[in-house]
């Protein structure tokens, strides 16, 4: 891929888009696409941090797993989103382990190397980058308070309603960005429970579930789910 193409990626991203082209240019120069099959490794927990990532197609797992083998997603990346910033500017290593979800995702890798040469010689790249830490601190704030639900229907009802969806009243579609089992790892549930929760709702008409295409039928209800959890299962 060209440094051209890879340039037009970076600057879809919103805390690149406004850097001066000369200096969108360098961090271009220090980059490359990479291609990842399903279930590929990116990198692994406690490795040395050799690039931060911008996602151009698919989408990547980000998790960490725990002494007793336990496996706890922190995110799911889409197309357009970066992730290994924290990880190059101060960690050093990667705090969690990546993999790809989809059959030919893509990357571009930017080398840590050059990023930090640049980072280090203009000063223009560190708003840039606190932008960046600043969107990752609320992400990590938003996941915190969605796993700090105990009512599983309750988290599900909150994931659906922070989804983008189409339409401007009941039915709402919602593309899901994940296939099911992810979304269950996501949100720390096991398939059997969110399977029979989107059951449950669908028989009392709250949604209606077609692979990933999910239409919302009864948004009042599906908010009162999430606030409470009344009746959603657990």
């Amino acid at each position: 891929m060209s440094s051209a193409e890879i340039l037009a990626d970076l600057r879809q991203l919103p805390y690149f888009k406004n850097l001066p082209p000369d200096l969108l240019e360098r961090i271009a120069a220090g980059s490359l696409v990479r291609k990842f099959a399903s279930g590929e490794t990116i990198f692994h927990q406690g490795e040395a941090a050799r690039a931060l990532f911008v996602v151009r197609i698919g989408g990547v797992r980000i998790y960490r797993v725990s002494s007793d083998g336990h496996e706890q997603v922190l995110h799911h990346m889409r197309a357009g989103q970066s992730f290994g910033e924290a990880a190059v500017l101060s960690f050093h290593r990667f705090p969690a382990h990546a993999t790809a979800v989809e059959e030919g995702t893509e990357l571009v890798e930017i080398s840590a190397q050059s990023f930090l040469q640049v980072f280090r010689e203009d000063p223009r790249l560190s708003a840039a980058m606190v932008s960046s830490l600043c969107v990752w601190l609320h992400g990590l704030a938003e996941r915190v308070e969605e796993l700090s639900v105990p009512n599983a229907g309750a988290r599900l009802a909150r994931y659906l309603l922070r989804q983008p969806a189409r339409g401007r009243a009941d039915p709402l579609v919602i593309e899901l960005a994940m296939a099911k089992k992810e979304l269950a790892a996501h949100l720390a549930i096991v398939p059997e429970t969110l399977s029979r929760l989107l059951r449950k709702w669908q028989d009392e008409g709250v949604v209606q579930s077609d692979g990933r295409t999910l239409q919302v039928l009864d948004s009042r209800k599906l908010s009162a789910l999430a606030e409470c959890g009344s009746g959603a299962g657990s």
